[in-house]
């Protein structure tokens, strides 16, 4: 799967909106939201290169050629409308690559299963934290399936996500598989995010209810 590669001056449809790129620096993206790519009047926002390729999941880069085919629209854009669409958008695709995953890890296309976990991992955001803390849960949920969502989890939701991360591992553990790439992620998070991990797994193992001590305690050894 080839990156995306973006570049000023670029438009992206999305859905009956164009989307221009208007000015491209290190760490954000000035872009425009247009209902005519023609007259390119419309309007102007500021987001982080992350936030920006998540607006683009699911749209088109218009050729120079495309663009004498665009009908500009009479109604005037409808600005809150449209960000709202866009997040109904990025959250099927993301639900989509999950359940790409869920199904895939158990024996289907293990390219498909790769090339949604790249896509994934690119865009997912703290907004995202539900969906992939429901996969992670799913009882669908095969090892490779639960080290892949896993990945996902720490990466986004951190120490706070400890408890759903270490019920993942037991899950695996308890079928018999080693969980290499889930404990890969959880070491990462540990030393990544040091004192909040071990406050986080202070507070787990302290509660009466807590089931996996085991793992918690195995956590903590690699905490400096």
């Amino acid at each position: 799967m080839k990156p995306m590669k973006l570049e000023q001056g670029q438009i992206w449809k999305q859905g009956e909106n164009y989307i221009r790129i208007v000015e491209w620096a290190r760490l954000s993206i000035e872009y425009k939201v247009m209902k005519d790519p023609v007259s390119k009047q419309g309007t102007l926002h500021k987001v982080t290169k992350k936030e920006f390729c998540r607006l683009l999941k699911g749209a088109v880069l218009l050729k120079p050629e495309d663009l004498s085919a665009a009908v500009p629209a009479e109604d005037e854009d409808d600005e809150e409308e449209f960000s709202a669409e866009l997040e109904r958008v990025i959250s099927q695709s993301i639900a989509a690559d999950l359940r790409c995953i869920l199904d895939g890890a158990s024996g289907g296309d293990a390219d498909a299963v790769l090339e949604a976990h790249a896509r994934l991992r690119d865009v997912v955001s703290t907004t995202d934290l539900p969906l992939l803390r429901d996969a992670l849960k799913s009882p669908d949920n095969h090892f490779w399936s639960r080290e892949l969502i896993g990945e996902l989890v720490a990466k986004t939701g951190g120490s706070d996500c400890l408890a759903d991360l270490l019920e993942a591992l037991e899950a695996g553990a308890s079928e018999g598989h080693d969980n290499d790439g889930l404990q890969s992620s959880l070491i990462m998070l540990a030393k990544a995010e040091p004192e909040q991990c071990r406050l986080k797994l202070t507070e787990l193992m302290a509660a009466p209810n807590f089931k996996n001590q085991k793992a918690a305690t195995w956590l903590l050894t690699f905490i400096p």
